[in-house]
């Protein structure tokens, strides 16, 4: 996700999914939109569109100005925008869908999809022919549940391990080869820089969300859900997690117990590696720019490291940086989708929001989007480019009831860090509460 929030924001934004949403599931089945008048042809017929989206800034304001063009080219189509903060949009979407006036296009989380697909919110895309899908073929299955889309995505990210070159230098230490490192090299150059910095910086952070779990548990043939919305990690695999996390925590290369309490909590700019007090970090690879104008350290992505030493087999995975959906009950849902089209598949859209919703998924639009990037955002499309051959896991989008698994995991790291749980009992209670979540979803 290319806004700044911290990962606590997170975990209150979805309890807005709550009561009202639960009541209003029966109500959205219905899709008297999406089985009509969703033709190409019928784009540009009349209509008054709302338009959700979570931002900034800058998003808002380059979001504002391709609405207002398309507008302008086409004046039978309105558009009533509606903007938001990340922490209150969940709650307002859900209040909005209870209430029977969600917005005809929807910004939308991975961690949403099946909240919202799975209970007859979102219109299946595919129906949809004013959106032209055959440039953005690759990404689709992260949107698609249960043989529906319910979103496509507006561009790609991964997680990569960001390594702050400059204090490398500092600590005398050799940028690792990423393509062979293991976790052991990773543990053993966290202590090199932390040794090496002369107790300036440590040698890595830690956050624990479910992004470092998921391509663990794949190394491990594994995956944290099935295909059919299951849970899908051993416990014997996830003690082996945990028990990674714990040596790394009492090696005194990475954050304090304090600290990790914190900076799962900061704002990049706070973070240890977003003020230069870590050398390494995990993170998506859309924060680059977000984090080296924090640290002013001159920063470099890497692959994650695997058991086996082996790029193939690291289970890293391209995730959407966020989706486009439409809402199962607008009544223009060809002109909505015609509007997606703008943002997804032309160049003049892509001029204009260049990387900032992720690097763009149509390669028409990524030729002429890359020439304009700021060098950061570039080391962002180089990465994608350089993993894509290597990438082999596609995780299933996560089933209804799951969008607080990176919390849970944080708080179940917690209590292993402070003592309270072994690796083993860590592993057993996250696996419970998981499947309790998604059987009480269900």
């Amino acid at each position: 996700m290319s806004q700044q929030m911290t990962r606590r924001q997170f975990g209150l934004a979805v309890t807005g999914i709550g009561a009202t949403f639960l009541l209003a599931a029966c109500g959205t089945s219905a899709t008297p939109g999406a089985d009509k008048g969703a033709s190409a042809a019928d784009k540009f017929k009349k209509a008054s569109l709302t338009f959700a989206w979570w931002g900034n800034p800058v998003r808002n304001a380059y979001t504002d100005q391709i609405i207002k063009t398309y507008t302008s080219a086409h004046d039978t189509i309105t558009v009533a925008q509606q903007p938001g903060e990340w922490a209150t949009y969940w709650t307002k979407l859900s209040t909005q869908v209870a209430g029977g006036t969600a917005p005809d296009i929807i910004q939308m989380d991975q961690a949403y999809i099946a909240e919202y697909g799975g209970r007859g919110a979102l219109a299946d895309l595919s129906t949809i022919k004013s959106i032209d899908t055959a440039p953005l073929k690759d990404t689709l299955a992260a949107g698609t549940l249960n043989g529906k889309l319910y979103g496509i995505p507006t561009g790609n990210n991964a997680v990569t391990v960001a390594i702050n070159t400059t204090l490398f230098d500092q600590a005398g230490v050799a940028v690792p080869d990423d393509k062979t490192w293991t976790w052991d090299q990773y543990l053993d150059i966290a202590h090199q820089l932390t040794q090496g910095s002369g107790g300036k910086f440590r040698g890595t952070t830690w956050f624990g969300g479910d992004q470092e779990l998921k391509i663990y548990l794949f190394q491990k043939g594994e995956l944290l859900y099935t295909e059919k919305g299951k849970f899908g990690a051993s416990e014997g695999a996830l003690t082996d997690y945990f028990t990674f996390i714990q040596k790394l925590f009492k090696s005194g290369d990475g954050p304090t117990k304090d600290e990790y309490t914190t900076d799962i909590a900061a704002s990049v700019e706070q973070t240890l590696f977003g003020t230069g007090k870590t050398a390494m970090s995990f993170m998506w690879s859309n924060q680059v720019t977000a984090f080296q104008q924090a640290n002013g350290g001159k920063l470099a992505l890497l692959r994650a490291p695997s058991l086996d030493g082996a790029a193939d087999k690291n289970g890293v995975y391209f995730k959407p940086s966020m989706y486009w959906s439409i809402s199962s009950r607008s009544k223009a849902p060809a002109q909505a989708g015609g509007l997606i089209n703008q943002f997804l598949n032309t160049t003049e859209a892509g001029e204009l929001q260049l990387a900032e919703r992720g690097v763009p998924a149509n390669p028409e639009v990524l030729a002429v989007v890359k020439p304009k990037l700021s060098p950061t955002d570039q080391l962002a499309v180089d990465y994608l480019e350089a993993i894509k051959p290597e990438v082999k896991n596609v995780p299933p989008v996560p089933p209804k009831g799951t969008s607080t698994t990176a919390t849970v995991a944080q708080r179940h790291i917690q209590d292993l860090i402070f003592d309270r749980a072994t690796p083993a009992a860590a592993a057993k209670a996250f696996k419970s509460e998981i499947e309790g979540l998604i059987s009480s979803a269900a």
